[in-house]
């Protein structure tokens, strides 16, 4: 059961609640999930996430009328305001609901378009609804502060039995989850360690302009690789900043 004004984190993907799964417990925040995850498999990783979230103690997943990867990302491709709308209006209305005292959200960082879509939506409804909206690293050391101050972030050291519990969701997780899943989470605790894990941040949600201004010289991740694939004839058609993702991001005019 969720309490009066938790914490609310608002995913693109289950399997993100593990880089805060701890910070998560203290809270009593609960979650929610923009898509199923399914893009890679075809598999939702929703039921995995759900059984997760319940092993570890956390209150159940919120009920949120998520889309599957390929309709989200199809969206974006032809800039399709349909579904991209309806989830900004389901997202308002839920936690227009439950006013939690702040808004957890994915980090902005080039890696995957959801995942960058998913901040703005959630920092969006922040603003309007004057909640402060923090943001988590996903592809990155999870001891980075970003751009922000570490006195400005809300920080957990977890002790080696924390560490235990966390590591053990993890790898049980990664398991089930599928090769892709497993491949990404196995290089991220082979780049940073397996005691990096020990430190979670939640870090006040990079703003608009500075997340535009990261794309002056340089396409993201998700772009570069995108076109890779289409190169090696594995896509048809690649997302790009400029012609899919940004004119989505500028319309809800994020504040800096």
């Amino acid at each position: 059961m969720t309490s009066p004004n938790a914490p609310v984190a608002v995913f693109a993907h289950p399997g993100h609640e593990l880089r805060i799964l701890h910070a998560l417990g203290a809270l009593g925040a609960s979650c929610l999930y923009l898509t199923d995850a399914s893009g890679s498999t075809g598999v939702s990783r929703l039921p995995l996430t759900t059984d997760l979230l319940a092993e570890a103690g956390l209150p159940e997943r919120l009920a949120f009328p998520f889309v599957p990867d390929a309709t989200l990302y199809a969206a974006l491709l032809n800039q399709d305001d349909t579904i991209l709308d309806r989830l900004r209006r389901d997202l308002t209305a839920l936690v227009s609901r439950l006013r939690p005292a702040f808004l957890i959200a994915d980090s902005a960082e080039g890696y995957n378009p959801a995942h960058d879509l998913c901040h703005f939506m959630t920092l969006e409804l922040g603003h309007a609804l004057g909640i402060e909206v923090y943001d988590i690293a996903l592809d990155g050391d999870p001891g980075d502060f970003g751009s922000a101050k570490p006195e400005d972030c809300r920080i957990w050291s977890l002790d080696d039995a924390a560490l235990a519990r966390k590591l053990a969701h993890i790898r049980a997780y990664i398991d089930l989850a599928g090769a892709k899943l497993a491949g990404e989470a196995h290089h991220l605790l082979a780049l940073y360690g397996e005691q990096a894990q020990a430190q979670e941040i939640l870090r006040p949600a990079l703003g608009w302009r500075g997340y535009d201004a990261l794309w002056i010289h340089e396409a993201p991740f998700f772009e570069r690789h995108g076109l890779k694939r289409v190169r090696e004839g594995k896509y048809t058609a690649a997302l790009t900043y400029r012609s899919h993702l940004r004119p989505v991001l500028a319309e809800m005019m994020v504040p800096a």
